[in-house]
């Protein structure tokens, strides 16, 4: 696998505002309803290896020859997921299922490792969606 390091080292999970204050969110898979993880809760540790359900707006993308990654940003922060799909274009709105994984990066003797998600299942896109404009009213 590509290392992730050199991708997510100084640009990945940036948590925001007071935790209390977010509200729950869902998305529907199916007939199942799943909740959706704030972006912003997700805590930097090396032994995680939680699946979750994010959804939240494709702000960055960085191919790769076999695979790719993304940058992913909702309300309480933001977090790289790489993928074996086809990379969604920036300004998508997407929903996916993932595995968090921690990539250690020690520099100087300290841990600036951050965590990340490994897509498994993309669950919802809103995909180049614009808003057309209204159509003129008719005399």
């Amino acid at each position: 696998m590509i290392p992730v390091g050199f991708l997510l080292f100084g640009g990945g999970l940036v948590a925001c505002g007071n935790l209390n204050q977010l509200g729950t969110s869902s998305i529907t898979i199916g007939d199942w309803a799943v909740d959706v993880t704030p972006i912003g809760t997700i805590q930097p540790d090396r032994n995680t290896a939680a699946i979750v359900y994010l959804q939240g707006k494709v702000t960055h993308q960085a191919p790769f020859l076999a695979a790719g990654a993304y940058q992913l940003q909702d309300a309480t922060g933001k977090i790289w997921v790489i993928t074996n799909q086809v990379l969604p274009q920036v300004g998508d709105e997407i929903s996916l299922k993932g595995q968090l994984q921690f990539q250690s990066i020690p520099v100087s003797g300290q841990e600036l490792g951050e965590v990340y998600v490994q897509e498994q299942e993309r669950v919802g896109s809103n995909a180049g969606k614009t808003e057309s404009p209204a159509s003129p009213a008719e005399s």
